[in-house]
């Protein structure tokens, strides 16, 4: 026999808790269980302001004797050791374009020695 369409004789199923409707009761748990362990630690603080700590004046530092000096040796030092490594850059970038230029004329003379 059919189903007419205006007949509710028969209430839709109920709705069914699944894995998800769990996991939303876990979380809602491990909620309350952070605010109640959240407020067990806040009581636990003082309820009056703590004193201040009264100021001390530091000393103002001093430099250090023959800072001048020091900072020119070492001046004197970076520069060597830039010019080092300057000229050992430039040596290797050198060799490496000689050695592409060198390829390409050794290419070219391999025509047999013809002229274009």
């Amino acid at each position: 026999m059919a189903r007419s369409r205006g007949s509710t004789s028969e209430a839709p199923p109920a709705a069914r808790s699944d894995a998800y409707t769990g996991l939303l009761f876990i979380a809602l748990i491990a909620q309350i269980a952070g605010a109640a362990f959240f407020f067990m630690d806040w009581s636990q603080y003082p309820k009056s302001k703590p004193t201040p700590v009264p100021k001390q004046a530091s000393p103002a530092p001093q430099a250090p004797a023959g800072g001048q000096q020091g900072g020119q040796v070492g001046a004197q030092q970076g520069a060597q050791t830039g010019v080092q490594v300057g000229a050992q850059q430039g040596a290797q970038q050198g060799a490496q374009a000689g050695a592409q230029q060198g390829g390409m004329a050794g290419a070219a003379g391999m025509g047999g020695g013809k002229g274009p």
